[in-house]
């Protein structure tokens, strides 16, 4: 065998391996619909819930109105909405699959039970921690202070959370009970009555965000009025924020292994918010599949086992949708 064939021999092997290599680079992923109720399998969802490990909640538009869904073990349970609740909005999933519906829980069996509201007026749970814990609003009725109120479970009374700067709204609790607050200065984190507050980037003025995980926050920032549009950020701690490579707007979830989720800028499409991406470690891993006649992707949670939770939907403005899990599979 000459040199030729030997030359031409490891061209080839060296431009298939490269090839080869090239191709595991691209991540690909698994698109799975959650199933949807036998009688109302048209029916819009949007998602709000997860228990973090294949367990979701959200709300969900049938013939007889608006309801609760449920996703276990891959089988859907609507639930009507507590009493008196016409248009029941889910605020949240335990770690235990306990749902914040409104100003009370829904449990597993589908039983709804009343979250005390102590001697509190205008007062309500709003967001449910990994734990169970509760973190809401109310006003007390001595001094008329409207105070931040914490339940450390959902049959607990509620007390005042101290340190809560005035004019802010809870949006997340992490596991060692870090609550998360937006605030017309910007978001902040509220630990044992210290507040932290989230550094933004340089270039930006205007953040916000949407969760937080063993320590780590998502949201988004913003430059000045008339710049370029928002990214995405993550903080692993309050000083250090991190602009996510090509995202825009939102990033909306992340696990604790470093899979994120949001959009990403889709000027070529009619796609309001942007097609939905991932991800890790800080690093684009690329959009997240469209499903047929369904072209936006809404991402709302990360799994630790690296499902993205989400919905799928028409183009506009809307993010209502059919439920929708992708899996990473290689990449």
């Amino acid at each position: 065998m000459g040199w030729k064939t030997v030359a031409a021999m490891v061209v080839s092997l060296t431009a298939a391996l490269t090839t080869t290599a090239v191709a595991a680079e691209v991540p690909q992923w698994q698109v799975t619909l959650l199933p949807m109720p036998a009688d109302s399998p048209n029916a819009k969802v949007w998602l709000f819930g997860s228990d973090g490990h294949g367990g979701y909640a959200g709300t969900i538009t049938n013939a007889a109105g608006w309801a609760v869904a449920t996703w276990r073990d891959g089988e859907v349970a609507v639930h009507d909405g507590p009493d008196g609740h016409d248009f029941p909005e889910v605020r949240g999933e335990s770690r235990d699959g306990t749902v914040l519906v409104d100003s009370v829980t829904l449990d597993r069996a589908g039983v709804y039970h009343p979250v005390s509201l102590g001697s509190f007026s205008a007062a309500a749970p709003l967001v449910i921690g990994p734990r169970g814990d509760l973190v809401g609003l109310g006003t007390d009725p001595e001094s008329s202070e409207r105070d931040a109120l914490y339940w450390p479970s959902p049959d607990a009374e509620p007390v005042v959370l101290a340190g809560m700067l005035p004019n802010s709204y809870p949006v997340a609790i992490d596991d060692d009970g870090t609550v998360l607050f937006r605030h017309p200065d910007g978001p902040y984190l509220l630990r044992d009555g210290v507040v932290e507050q989230l550094a933004l980037p340089a270039g930006y003025t205007i953040g916000t965000a949407y969760a937080i995980r063993h320590g780590v926050v998502t949201g988004s920032a913003w430059p000045p009025q008339g710049s370029s549009s928002g990214a995405g950020l993550v903080w692993r701690s309050p000083d250090c924020p991190q602009v996510l490579a090509n995202s825009a707007y939102t990033t909306l979830t992340r696990n604790s292994h470093g899979l994120s989720a949001g959009t990403e800028p889709a000027p070529d499409s009619d796609l309001f918010y942007g097609a939905g991406a991932a991800w890790r470690h800080g690093q684009r891993l690329g959009r997240l599949p469209a499903l047929d006649g369904l072209p936006a992707v809404h991402p709302r949670f990360v799994d630790e086992d690296g499902t993205i939770a989400g919905v799928a939907s028409g183009p506009g403005m809307s993010d209502d949708g059919r439920p929708a899990l992708w899996r990473l599979v290689s990449g």
